[in-house]
């Protein structure tokens, strides 16, 4: 894409402004993991505690800071409303280890709620070399509910990733449709 994704621009907001507004209806305490500062975001930043481990690493890294639950959202999920993550929350809250969408038979990790009792396996996992968080979430996740994730909106757009100038383009048509809805 050319620059750091946390730069990227959609709308007139970059994607590391969406995602720290949406986590900031969740909580007072946003905390950005990994990769470098952003300047323009206000929150506590933490390097992840492991290099070259991956999305994994940053979960780690969050959960050995945090003193209860973690709520996390890449920055590359645009489209995911906290509604979601609330969601998530609330089944983490209820017992489970870990909660994240499950959506045509595909986890999806980097929007989902991590109890501290998701840390002992992940570092395991980490101490092994095995970086991947889909075994974890097959071993230890509740998946969220399909009809709870299609009520917060339709699946394949909440749960867009951007990894390309292909999606980046789809993102942007989402992103307008959605401004002509609100007209």
């Amino acid at each position: 894409m050319g620059r750091p994704k946390a730069e990227v621009q959609l709308g007139r907001l970059s994607l590391a402004t969406r995602a720290s507004d949406t986590l900031s209806v969740l909580s007072t305490e946003v905390i950005l993991v990994g990769g470098e500062p952003i300047d323009d975001l206000q929150h506590r930043h933490l390097p992840d505690a492991r290099k070259d481990a991956g999305p994994a690493a940053g979960i780690e890294t969050a959960l050995s800071n945090a003193s209860i639950h973690v709520v996390v959202l890449a920055l590359d999920l645009p489209f995911v409303p906290p509604e979601l993550l609330l969601e998530t929350l609330a089944v983490v809250d209820q017992g489970a280890i870990i909660c994240a969408p499950r959506w045509e038979g595909r986890w999806h990790p980097l929007c989902a709620t991590y109890s501290q009792a998701a840390l002992g396996p992940l570092r395991q996992r980490l101490d092994r070399g095995v970086f991947d968080l889909y075994g974890l979430l097959d071993e230890i996740a509740t998946p969220l509910e399909t009809d709870v994730l299609q009520e917060v909106g339709e699946p394949t757009e909440i749960l867009l990733n951007i990894n390309t100038p292909k999606d980046l383009s789809l993102a942007k048509k989402l992103l307008s449709a959605k401004s002509q809805e609100h007209r």
